[in-house]
């Protein structure tokens, strides 16, 4: 009912505050009084509407760089994969604004904002996949908030088959006590999220999964299915760098897992001799079991229906909320490694902190292997 009646308020404080122009209005009239041709006449008035209920505008401005600095892209083209292509309305001091891309042909807008950008050229062919965006208001008592639900993705195509990239999600309100101008401060965040994802895509190498362009409606349940990770029984023991090599179970041969005489799992070393348990460490999979790599602990990777997931505290994924240090293991000796704290690993002891914490059941999305975190995460902080 609240959005009902925003809108009805909406709609009628333009067309009041039209009715102010009556003046300009009756000289129309006038003017349209004057023509003899029923045609001319006919037409004037069916136009009149639009001339004087105009919708106001904000644009969203492809101005933000996208430059390949090394060189390798040949191409980026749009593929607007959206059933709707209306973006949404959003409103600035109560006053209703449309929000809109400059120019109608999106693939050529998106094609000439590419080429400005990189003069020198690849061989290398981008695809930017725009799953949805959608902008709407969110009416209070006393005032309206903003709304951005935007979805989108990137491929490479090679030999007429498309190679996935990467892929964002951005759901984000926006309060007017934050904001100036709500119209432009989304604008502003559609322009520089589609140029970071582009951006970011030129340095990343993409799961060697290729599909059809038929297939990129449904690449979010296509390509997981090929992966061996999600496909395979058993799992190969070793370390895992990023999440490509976790998912296509390729482990990097320069590192090995850290036991105890116990066989208790105590880090990751090189297999040259050096310690090294930082950041560019995503999983460990050991006698079959796969663990991922926290800032502070490794935590067991489950798996369900929905999924694979880790069941883990705040503290664990972001230390940082925290009032000291985390450190998981039977004593303090570690030290600083890649920016991270690093202690002793037990994995045994990283379960028995459940009685200590709330936990909670964090996703990791299957093609980029980033968190997916529930509603309520850290709110009973």
């Amino acid at each position: 009912m609240l959005d009902g009646s925003y809108r009805f308020f909406c709609e009628s404080r333009l067309i009041l505050r039209e009715f102010f122009y009556y003046r300009i209005i009756k000289k129309i009239f006038l003017i349209l009084s004057k023509f003899k041709d029923s045609m001319v006449k006919k037409l004037l008035l069916l136009l009149f509407p639009y001339f004087i209920f105009a919708q106001k505008t904000q644009f969203i401005e492809l101005r933000n760089s996208i430059k390949n600095k090394n060189h390798s892209a040949k191409s980026l083209t749009l593929l607007d994969r959206r059933e709707d292509k209306t973006i949404g309305i959003i409103s600035h001091r109560k006053e209703p604004y449309e929000v809109k891309f400059e120019k109608e042909d999106l693939e050529k807008l998106f094609s000439d904002w590419f080429i400005e950008d990189n003069k020198v050229q690849g061989t290398i062919h981008y695809f930017l996949v725009l799953e949805n965006l959608k902008v709407n208001d969110i009416p209070a008592e006393r005032s309206v908030s903003g709304h951005l639900e935007m979805k989108m993705s990137t491929f490479l195509k090679k030999n007429d088959k498309y190679y996935f990239l990467k892929k964002r999600t951005i759901s984000k309100d926006y309060l007017q006590r934050d904001h100036a101008y709500i119209t432009r401060a989304i604008a502003a965040k559609i322009s520089s999220e589609l140029a970071n994802i582009i951006k970011d895509s030129y340095t990343e190498t993409g799961l060697s999964i290729p599909i059809l362009e038929a297939d990129l409606v449904n690449y979010e349940k296509i390509i997981p299915e090929k992966l061996s990770i999600y496909n395979s029984e058993t799992f190969i023991d070793g370390v895992y760098k990023d999440y490509k090599s976790f998912a296509e179970q390729k482990p990097d041969k320069e590192f090995a897992i850290k036991k105890n005489k116990d066989g208790v799992i105590r880090g990751v070393k090189r297999v040259d001799g050096y310690d090294n348990f930082g950041k560019d460490v995503f999983a460990i999979i050991d006698n079959g079991i796969a663990y991922k790599k926290t800032p502070v602990s490794i935590i067991e990777i489950e798996k369900d229906s929905d999924g694979i997931f880790i069941m883990a505290s705040q503290e664990e994924i972001f230390p940082q909320y925290n009032s000291t240090p985390v450190i998981v293991g039977a004593g303090a000796a570690g030290g600083i490694i890649g920016g991270l704290v690093v202690a002793i690993i037990d994995v045994a002891a990283t379960k028995s902190r459940k009685q200590n914490a709330t936990y909670y059941r964090i996703g990791i999305d299957q093609l980029t292997g980033e968190y997916i975190l529930p509603e309520n995460f850290g709110k009973t902080k």
